[in-house]
């Protein structure tokens, strides 16, 4: 399996996640859907969260998820 696919296959696991939080924080489902893609996108190139697992692992993805609802909610005002 090549590198992409592996990545994808892991942000796939993590998408769940990602998406409850910024469905939770940004109540709209457009927006929560924009921001979810986006912390996904950014993890997709993040070297440093590759190296992590598990519980380390879904910390960066909360973070993300959570930085990227923010920025939107931000940029909306």
């Amino acid at each position: 399996m090549n590198e992409y696919r592996k990545r994808i296959n892991s942000l796939k696991s993590v998408e769940v996640l990602c998406y409850s939080l910024c469905i939770h924080l940004l109540v709209e489902e457009a927006l929560a859907t924009d921001a979810a893609k986006a912390a996904l996108l950014d993890l997709y190139t993040d070297d440093q969260f590759w190296k992590l697992e598990g519980t380390e692992r879904d910390g960066r993805v909360r973070k993300k998820a959570i930085y990227r609802s923010m920025e939107l909610l931000t940029n909306r005002k």
